[in-house]
């Protein structure tokens, strides 16, 4: 098939570090291993040394002009010729999907996050009604969504058309963090954080955003080091860093922070990981977390909280360790079990993988969208999938 990825916004850079642009880059590069034509069609390229192995793979990337247009996308869609249309759902930007139903070329949206509340909630966004209007104006002519969690299909579903085809497919991990991460750039990467031995560490990936409940990890770190030398790996970035770094400054857990890690170098930092948390401030939470699969295919034991799209990939006990929203005692607990008991970080470890490989790489979750998506160019049946 020719598809399009199409990427309106402009704060998604394709060669980006963030885990919006890791998304796209690894849905691309699972269409390109499938054999696909893939065509990126985005708002920003970033730095083209990160998607430079896509391009020596066949895609073909294409930078829209700005003030996008209907026109402009109707250029390019005619230049490519495709058979889908897949769209990262972006605030107020029909453009695409309206460009794709002028040119008859069937159209689907991904969908990662109900957009206007997410962006009112935490960056003072102030057009939600112009928002909302825009997604029903795309929904409408679009072909279906692919939504990353139950939660979020269900805002879709407020939006769009009645019958509205939604398929819910969650995130999912590149292979290459099935394979052993380079011992080489590991040993590197230790010595350029000057870090110790026999200390027991918990790594976080994430942009500390208010939805990651970082309180409740710093004070279950503090509450393991009464007894165990313990250091908090954070791997990221992000508007948190400065509370991050005061509220850590009384903590008896040490914390060293990565800044912004290449995604090719994510792998080394979590064998650096003796656990991975993945802590949330509300149980009702819609993320679906790329770094929590690619901590369980790297075979790192996971904490987590215990939210919709999370409970789709663990079981408590059996492939990590599940803990209430807001629940420190339940977090301490869990990350002091498993520095005590090595044998259980292995066994969770391998089951994590494992369950990984059995459904939940890209490839998979690439293969269950197009057979989503494919009959849909055709027709605008009812539908819901899950």
């Amino acid at each position: 098939m020719r598809i399009v990825m199409l990427v309106t916004d402009l704060n998604i850079p394709l060669g980006g570090m963030k885990a919006e642009a890791v998304h796209v880059r690894s849905v691309a590069a699972a269409l390109l291993r499938a054999g696909h034509q893939v065509s990126a069609v985005v708002a920003t390229p970033g730095a083209p040394e990160t998607f430079a192995p896509l391009v020596a793979s066949g895609l073909d990337v294409r930078v829209l002009r700005q003030p996008r247009t209907v026109r402009e996308l109707d250029w390019h869609f005619s230049q490519v010729n495709p058979d889908l249309v897949i769209e990262r759902l972006a605030l107020l930007s029909p453009e695409g999907a309206l460009a794709a139903a002028d040119a008859g070329v069937p159209h689907v949206y991904e969908v990662n996050a109900p957009l206007d509340l997410e962006a009112a909630r935490h960056r003072n966004f102030d057009r939600v009604p112009e928002a909302r209007a825009a997604f029903t104006q795309g929904f409408a002519v679009s072909r279906g969504a692919i939504a990353v969690s139950e939660e979020v299909a269900r805002w879709v579903g407020t939006l769009a058309p009645e019958g509205f085809p939604i398929h819910v497919q969650s995130n999912g991990a590149d292979p290459s963090f099935l394979n052993a991460a380079d011992a080489k750039l590991v040993r590197r990467i230790q010595e350029r954080l000057r870090l110790g031995s026999g200390e027991f560490r918990i790594g976080f990936v994430g942009s500390f955003r208010p939805w990651h409940d970082l309180d409740t990890l710093l004070h279950a770190a503090d509450d393991v080091a009464v007894h165990t030398p313990v250091r908090l790996l954070m791997i990221g970035d992000g508007p948190q860093r400065n509370h991050l770094l005061r509220t850590a400054w009384s903590s008896r857990a040490a914390v060293t922070l990565t800044g912004l890690v290449p995604h090719d170098e994510m792998a080394a930092h979590l064998a650096l990981c003796d656990v991975v948390a993945v802590p949330y401030a509300s149980g009702a939470d819609y993320f679906s977390p790329i770094k929590l699969v690619e901590a369980m295919a790297a075979a790192r034991p996971v904490v987590a909280t215990a939210t919709g799209p999370v409970q789709s990939v663990v079981s408590d006990g059996v492939n990590g360790i599940l803990v209430e929203a807001g629940d420190r005692a339940g977090w301490s607990a869990a990350i002091r079990r498993l520095a005590l008991e090595p044998s259980l970080r292995g066994r969770l470890g391998a089951e994590a993988r494992r369950t990984v490989e059995r459904g939940h790489l890209w490839d998979e979750a690439v293969a269950r969208m197009l057979a989503f998506a494919a009959p849909l160019s055709t027709s605008r049946k009812n539908a819901r999938t899950a």
